[in-house]
């Protein structure tokens, strides 16, 4: 398997150069901000960062990522190591101050480096944040290690981020999180479509599981091969197979599903993209071939997406779809 170090290089370069800089010279900042979208790999790096510290098998800076301590760390499982998570409720000002009480006790673990981490540190209470900034201007000293994550650095008091140092997140690209899906053991075809849809690897791999993108896909993947050459049957079996059933909501996520992979699938035959999944690309070749305005599709589907928004009448809708696809088809 990929190290997360290399993954890292690869994906986020200057963070990389800047933190192998720092721990090959032993000149860390006592805290840090890590500013990015969600789905870019903050919270993987600060562990990274923490294992670097801990490590006693370092390379080139960063840690082996496959001793004990590392493990553990990764499993946020080591006593000298507190992470704090402000994505599901707010960290709260007595975090803070039992977080401040245990790192003023000496270290429990042998290699005596503490770290804490404040992932979502912008979902953090303001007394906390008073609390959190009166630690900062009080270093312990070089065993501790401060990293604060957040999406939006305007939602940090300047005093706090006057006292760490910054560094940027670029937003990674499809082919990146795709690849990332990939080395993640999702199928190829799940990693290609969510890819385009969604930005971050955990969410596409909760999506993956998801029944209603699952009849979406295999809804598209059914389509495609039928249409335009069976249009009233696939009209029947999309209405009575995929969405009659009496749950109205999940229906309406399969067809939304459907749309958004069909449209990925007829902007990739509008520029003849061939490099997704190797069904994919063969199915490509044979829409090519046929008389379709593809453009003009891609204008119905984004037609109906948006009506999707305001209707359950689902069967109407794919109805329609399937009217005006046939309009979208050149004559012969």
């Amino acid at each position: 398997m990929v190290k997360f170090a290399e993954r890292l290089e690869a994906q986020q370069p200057v963070v990389y150069q800047t933190l192998k800089h720092a721990l090959v010279q032993k000149k860390l900042a006592h805290a840090f901000l890590f500013v990015g979208q969600k789905g870019t790999p903050r919270l993987e790096t600060a562990l990274l960062l923490a294992q670097s510290l801990i490590c006693q098998h370092v390379h080139d800076g960063f840690a082996c990522e496959e001793c004990s301590d590392c493990q553990r760390i990764a499993e946020a499982n080591y006593a000298d190591l507190i992470l704090l998570d402000g994505a599901s409720k707010s960290i709260k000002k007595d975090e803070i101050l039992s977080l401040q009480e245990r790192f003023n006790k000496t270290g429990l673990e042998r290699s005596g480096q503490k770290v804490y981490i404040l992932n979502n540190a912008e979902n953090t209470t303001p007394e906390a944040l008073n609390s959190l900034l009166k630690f900062l201007e009080e270093p312990q000293g070089s065993d501790t290690l401060a990293i604060l994550i957040v999406e939006n650095q305007d939602r940090i008091l300047p005093t706090i981020v006057s006292r760490c140092q910054t560094l940027t997140f670029r937003p990674l690209t499809q082919r990146q999180i795709h690849q990332i899906a990939l080395e993640e053991q999702l199928d190829e075809t799940d990693g290609y479509l969510l890819s385009h849809l969604i930005r971050d690897v955990d969410q596409i791999k909760q999506t993956a599981e998801d029944e209603a993108y699952q009849n979406g896909m295999l809804m598209m993947r059914r389509f495609i091969r039928e249409f335009p050459l069976r249009e009233e049957e696939v009209l029947v079996w999309m209405q009575t197979e995929y969405l009659g059933s009496k749950d109205k909501e999940k229906d309406k996520r399969t067809f939304g599903y459907f749309i958004d992979c069909l449209l990925q699938f007829l902007r990739d035959a509008a520029v003849g993209h061939t490099e997704g999944p190797a069904w994919m690309a063969e199915e490509i070749v044979k829409w090519n071939q046929r008389p379709l305005r593809l453009d003009q599709l891609i204008i119905v589907l984004l037609e109906c997406r948006d009506k999707l928004s305001r209707s359950y009448n689902l069967p109407l809708l794919a109805d329609q779809l399937i009217y005006q696809m046939k309009e979208g088809m050149k004559d012969e």
